[in-house]
């Protein structure tokens, strides 16, 4: 069995990879093999997020990045699928999150490799220890912003966006001369977007 890896930990970002084997042979229907079936739901999750179309994962707002990779081995030429991904906060969590919210999304995707818990990730005490059977060290690791959560960074993003309407605005009305009426607005503004300053 392999040794347990920690993630890599920078402020709050947190990472981690899994390296699983796809099965071989065709799924209990017939009509395709593992590897078919693995690529045509993975190819659907790419094809919605092409089309701005949300896909189950975005329910996981932590999430800075996910990727799954289906690789062929050279020397055995067994099929794996590589999954990589940054997010906030602990693994136990993410696992979690993926166990409660897109259970069944995940089941499609891991139920086509080696050794998959059979009652899938709700199984959350045997899908812990299958990720961690499968988990491999990351040697090195760097995240871009680790201090701030992909929450905190939404929260800025919305509050710059209302605050770029606001000054739109009273720069159409030609109202920024008038100081009273524009500190007035301004601290009404502030209040009114209290909860992205504090998230």
């Amino acid at each position: 069995m392999p040794q347990i890896q920690d993630s890599r930990y920078l402020g709050g970002v947190n990472e981690i990879t899994i390296i699983t084997t796809i099965k071989r042979g065709r799924t209990p229907e017939g009509v395709m093999t593992y590897k078919q079936r693995l690529q045509s739901v993975l190819e659907s999750v790419l094809n919605r997020e092409l089309k701005g179309i949300p896909t189950p994962i975005r329910l996981v707002q932590t999430i800075h990045f996910a990727r799954w990779v289906i690789w062929t081995e050279p020397s055995s030429g067994e099929d794996k699928l590589i999954f990589t991904s940054n997010y906030d906060g602990s693994m136990w969590q993410y696992l979690r999150d993926f166990s409660t919210l897109i259970a069944d999304d995940m089941d499609r995707v891991w139920n086509n490799c080696v050794g998959y818990p059979e009652q899938g990730c709700r199984d959350f005490d045997a899908f812990w220890h299958y990720v961690k059977a499968h988990q491999v060290e990351t040697t090195a690791f760097y995240a871009a912003i680790p201090d701030e959560t992909l929450l905190e960074r939404q929260a800025l993003r919305r509050f710059k966006l209302n605050f770029d309407a606001f000054m739109a605005q009273w720069q159409a009305d030609d109202r920024l001369n008038k100081g009273d009426d524009f500190r007035k607005a301004f601290d009404l503004f502030v209040l009114n977007n209290q909860s992205y300053l504090n998230s």
